[in-house]
């Protein structure tokens, strides 16, 4: 607010000995005050009346910016007028989910251990009987026994058996039976339930535990080669058995299957390529240690290096495909006969799942 003059009232004699004191009101409306001098002081009782011009300079009243982006803010000042260049805040940038640890129970280094069960499962077979003999040997789908498991969906099944044999072993079967496990991923990311994303970064080491039974005093030194499944969207299908593969399931020859069983695949794995074998990308090479109930201990997938090499091949599926074992005190480097190593499914309510150990970079 501004005024044009003011009176000043001097008292004389009553104030004898006194310094002249400014109207706060005065110093309330303006910062600066220039006086031309002291007051003078009378000793006769007479009021004497002094007109001062107040300063004619329009300011505007203090400013408060706020500002949340980068750039300098500049604030005005009332009294004189001067210009101050202030440093940006500090900003806090949101990258999305918080650490996957936040609120679980860590250890002394800051990490945590997180499990990511399979969204789906399957199992791939190109087994033929080593007789002769028409059909799947190791399951035949109702509907159609002469069927070969390599056109056989195996995704509805409550467990199977995965094994490599020559027909000359144990039983009169040739090829192999391998388990696929799809997790649930986004851009390349294992996903934690309610949290999402796990930066491949982050995560210091992966274990694959399956639900398995084999007869451990037949077997020892068991030894699987995993494959990144480089082909995703399957369909494992339901009905709790071996189905022939029609209707866009899928089985070892096709990815989706056709209209007649046997027939042309809807979707091939590749172009020109007769079965999965075409898309799977080796990773690495685990050895499988006897666990509890005649089952597998977590098998630790260290030997496939660091994960942010392989977690983004396993998009459509982590392959576990039989490779060696010692067999009643045999070593076979290339086989694992039947019976082999019976996995359970989700169907079986014994679906497998990964224990994660993340920590902070």
């Amino acid at each position: 607010m501004n005024r044009k003059s003011f009176t000043a009232i001097l008292v004389g004699g009553a104030l004898a000995g006194g310094c002249s004191k400014p109207n706060p009101l005065f110093l309330d409306t303006w910062d600066v005050i220039t006086d031309s001098g002291s007051v003078s002081q009378t000793s006769a009782v007479t009021l004497e009346t002094t007109t001062i011009e107040p300063p004619t300079t329009t300011s505007d009243p203090p400013v408060t910016t706020t500002s949340t982006s980068t750039s300098p803010s500049t604030i005005t000042s009332s009294s004189d007028n001067t210009t101050t260049t202030t440093e940006p805040n500090p900003t806090t940038e949101t990258t999305g989910e918080g650490f996957v640890c936040d609120g679980l129970d860590v250890d002394m280094e800051g990490c945590c251990e997180v499990m990511i069960e399979v969204e789906a499962d399957t199992f791939f077979s190109d087994a033929i009987d080593g007789v002769g003999m028409a059909g799947c040997p190791i399951a035949q789908p109702e509907d159609n026994p002469a069927l070969e498991c390599r056109h056989v969906s195996f995704g509805s099944v409550p467990e199977m058996a995965v094994f490599k044999d020559n027909g000359v072993i144990g039983a009169a079967v040739i090829g192999s039976a391998m388990v696929a496990l799809r997790f649930p991923m986004q851009d390349g990311q294992l996903v934690v339930e309610d949290h999402g994303p796990i930066p491949n970064e982050q995560i210091q080491s992966v274990k694959l535990k399956v639900e398995a039974n084999y007869k451990q005093v037949d077997f020892k030194n068991l030894r699987f080669t995993m494959h990144g499944l480089g082909v995703d969207g399957w369909e494992e299908g339901d009905g709790q058995k071996p189905v022939s593969c029609v209707g866009g399931l899928v089985s070892f020859a096709c990815l989706a299957c056709g209209p007649v069983a046997g027939g042309e695949c809807e979707s091939p794995w590749k172009a020109m390529a007769p079965s999965i074998l075409a898309v799977l990308e080796p990773l690495g090479v685990v050895e499988a240690d006897e666990g509890e109930n005649s089952g597998l201990a977590a098998i630790d997938l260290a030997p496939l290096k660091a994960p942010t090499g392989w977690v983004p091949k396993i998009a459509g599926g982590l392959v576990m495909e039989p490779l060696s074992s010692e067999y009643q005190g045999m070593a076979y480097e290339d086989l694992m006969p039947l019976p082999g190593v019976t996995i359970g499914t989700i169907e079986g309510s014994t679906p497998a799942h990964l224990q994660v150990r993340v920590c902070k970079p």
